[in-house]
């Protein structure tokens, strides 16, 4: 349930950032700035609910090999957005703004290789799902 939010919060962050390369405008990089600094916020919960479903997979499962690529993935997403965060302000000059949303595809691409890896722990192996 919790990584839904810093995924959509992120998302809608760059989003948000190129819409306001393309259009112009304070408030597009407002509220990409507001949506990466609470998608960061919401990273933590998911972070920790991830890693008590990691501790349950048993040494030698098949899935941990998949559950380590995915802590890295995501780990790496929370750092490129961690660093974008801290360049990025809402009425920052265009130079700061253009190298957080650069920081910020690169977390994007974590994140969706994070996600493919996740949705194979789950799908494919059962990770967190009662059995």
């Amino acid at each position: 349930m919790f990584v839904h939010f810093p995924v959509a919060l992120w998302t809608a962050s760059v989003a948000c950032d190129a819409l306001g390369i393309g259009l112009g405008g304070a408030s597009w990089w407002t509220l990409g700035y507001w949506s990466l600094a609470a998608g960061t916020a919401m990273a933590l919960p998911a972070v920790v609910t991830g890693f008590a479903e990691f501790l349950r997979i048993g040494k030698g499962d098949p899935a941990e090999k998949t559950a380590l690529w995915h802590m890295g993935a995501m780990s790496g997403a929370t750092t490129l957005f961690l660093a974008a965060l801290l360049l990025h302000r809402p009425a920052a000059p265009p130079q700061p703004l253009l190298a957080a949303l650069a920081l910020s595809l690169a977390g994007l691409a974590c994140l969706t290789a994070g996600g493919v890896l996740a949705a194979r722990l789950v799908y494919g192996y059962g990770v967190g799902m009662k059995r």
